[in-house]
């Protein structure tokens, strides 16, 4: 017995059909556009892919299945820079991690903080009061009596607080120090 050929029928001709066998050329540039997104993001290069894949979305409506893959890419995107961006830290978090490092002894790192904060704020006086501490603290005194004097200026009150402030131990035999917070004669043997 032989086996029955069955007849098969050519394939329609819808438009979706036809569609899908043949590329125009806002395919073709459609599709460049896509490759180039994901070629950015296995590079991770994610802000440049956004641009490349919204450029698609935003030139290219009409070629849905395209779209749709550029939209998942641009997820992607999001959820990637979500993931590696820094939280903003505001001016009194920053001061108050330089304060909190100067508690701890890492008067490095309290250096650092306090700095920060005054890229910020440039006009704070108990910031250069704390950066002052630190550097005396850490035996850098040009800069700790740099800091404190610009403290001073800013607030008066400053001269007064460091004149009772242990953390200017180190700097009560300089002359500048005991000028700044109104001691006339040497230091040694003041007690507190």
């Amino acid at each position: 017995m032989r086996p029955e050929i069955k007849k098969v029928s050519a394939p329609s001709k819808t438009p979706e059909a036809s569609r899908l066998l043949r590329e125009t050329k806002a395919t073709t540039a459609a599709l460049r556009l896509l490759e180039r997104g994901i070629k950015l993001i296995y590079h991770k290069e994610f802000r440049k892919a956004r641009v490349e894949l919204k450029s698609l979305v935003e030139s290219y409506p009409a070629e849905s299945e395209i779209l749709a893959r550029a939209r998942t890419y641009l997820q992607i995107c999001d959820r990637e820079e979500a993931a590696h961006k820094k939280p903003v830290i505001a001016n009194d978090q920053l001061y108050n991690l330089g304060v909190m490092e100067h508690n701890r002894g890492d008067y490095e790192k309290a250096v650092t903080y306090f700095r920060q904060s005054l890229e910020k704020n440039r006009n704070s006086d108990h910031i250069y009061y704390s950066l002052a501490a630190s550097f005396a603290v850490k035996g850098e005194i040009a800069e700790a009596l740099r800091n404190l004097q610009k403290a001073v200026e800013l607030n008066e009150e400053n001269r007064i607080y460091a004149k009772n402030d242990s953390d200017f131990t180190p700097l009560h035999g300089e002359k500048e120090f005991n000028n700044l917070v109104g001691w006339s004669q040497p230091a040694a043997g003041r007690q507190f």
